[in-house]
């Protein structure tokens, strides 16, 4: 994912500098005719790219690489990695995807990108294939051929992973030999299927502006050919359908051959705006939280204040020689007249036991006594009926009595068959 297209992208390709704009390319002499931030796409003249299996761990592939190809001989001078892709097979193997080319050649770029002034990212060739090939999305392995000027670029694998990268190489660039490039791509690729036991049948083409047509032929491999789609251009006044700048649309930074602090610095400056945004944004949110809270500290800071005056104005009310003796006994006896109200009246106790009392039971005593507690009552009296309907009609006044919130203490029942005497002592919480 883009944090956002370049204004300009250069493209280095074949001996010749491009400038394109999404919309048209042009030939350029160097960097210099050129502003702004730039990504620059270069075939790194010279340089290989291979995809090894090497006896070490991630963090040491670089080095055994740089060594294995100083001495291979192919070039002259001390080596320069580029990794594309890493993948880990065991504990001390690695399958790595990468672009070697001289340091002194490598240092040219450097410095290429140090003296513009502005933010450069350089994406090797196959970085951009490798991108093409991922864009596919493909479970399944295919290929994908970029070819330009005399040269075509293979490059074969799944979203994940690569398994063969290689570049063929005509003589020159008439249609004579650009077929049998074509020839010697198919060969490769069938070697490869076969080499590598791969369910290899589709290949997706790339070309540029002088690419020629993909030759038709009866093709019997079971290879199938495609063209990618191919983005509009104008160039030299000539409205053309390039495929390989449509790949351009997907690339990142992070395929760029950059350092990690390179594109961490430019994600940095371009996220900036935001970051100012989001700070001016929370300065806003503090400024009126500050406002808000300010304005709850004077409120409760006035209501304090008025709190205060009222203790000084009641503690001026105070008298100097305040009696406490005999407010204690004013506020006990306003305690008490308080209680008393709630306290049942005679009436309203002989009315609670007498809703308890049926026609057949006569009371003969009723002594009631207050205490600033509770109310104690005893009731004496006698029943003339058969045991069982005095039982039950005493039965019926003790769950009354308990039904208005009295507390039987003692009771007792005696009977001569026709006739019952009975003792119940009850009480009451006052208040």
């Amino acid at each position: 994912m883009m944090i956002r297209y370049p204004r300009h992208i250069a493209i280095e390709l074949d001996g010749v500098m491009y400038r394109y704009d999404g919309q048209r390319l042009e030939t350029i002499s160097n960097l210099k005719d050129l502003s702004g931030d730039l990504w620059l796409l270069t075939d790194l003249q010279d340089a290989i790219s291979r995809h090894m299996t090497v006896e070490a761990a991630p963090n040491y592939v670089d080095v055994i690489l740089r060594k294995k190809i100083q001495e291979s001989g192919e070039f002259d001078d001390s080596v320069s990695i580029i990794p594309h892709c890493k993948k880990k097979k065991s504990r001390h193997t690695t399958e790595v995807f990468f672009t070697a080319l001289s340091a002194r050649k490598y240092r040219y770029y450097t410095d290429l990108t140090e003296g513009h002034g502005d933010a450069v990212f350089v994406f090797p060739l196959y970085a951009v294939l490798f991108r093409a090939l991922k864009s596919i999305r493909s479970k399944k392995p295919v290929a994908v051929v970029f070819q330009h000027n005399r040269f075509a670029d293979i490059i074969v694998g799944t979203k994940k992973q690569v398994f063969y990268v290689n570049r063929c190489v005509a003589f020159d660039t008439s249609e004579e030999q650009l077929i049998r490039l074509w020839d010697t791509v198919k060969a490769e690729l069938l070697s490869v299927r076969q080499e590598h036991r791969l369910e290899l049948t589709n290949v997706f083409v790339l070309d540029w502006i002088d690419s020629l047509d993909l030759p038709s032929r009866t093709d019997d491999s079971g290879l199938k050919w495609s063209q990618l789609q191919g983005a509009p251009v104008i160039f030299n006044g000539k409205r053309l359908q390039v495929s390989f700048l449509q790949i351009l649309k997907g690339l990142s930074v992070v395929d760029s051959a950059s350092t990690p602090v390179e594109k961490a610095c430019f994600f940095t400056r371009q996220m900036a705006p935001i970051f100012n945004a989001l700070l001016l944004t929370a300065a806003l949110v503090l400024a009126c939280g500050y406002l808000y809270f300010q304005h709850r500290t004077d409120l409760l800071g006035n209501r304090i204040t008025a709190l205060r005056g009222q203790l000084v104005r009641m503690q001026a009310l105070q008298s100097a020689d305040f009696n406490r003796e005999a407010f204690d006994r004013t506020f006990e006896f306003v305690r008490n007249l308080a209680s008393y109200r709630s306290v049942p009246s005679y009436r309203d106790i002989i009315a609670d036991i007498s809703s308890g009392v049926p026609e057949q039971m006569k009371l003969e005593i009723l002594k009631i006594k207050y205490t600033s507690v509770e109310i104690q009552v005893e009731v004496f009296g006698h029943i003339q009926a058969p045991f069982k309907t005095a039982h039950t009609d005493y039965q019926g006044l003790i769950r009354i009595l308990k039904q208005k919130q009295y507390v039987i203490q003692s009771n007792r029942f005696d009977t001569d068959i026709r006739d019952s005497q009975f003792l119940l002592k009850f009480k009451r919480k006052v208040g």
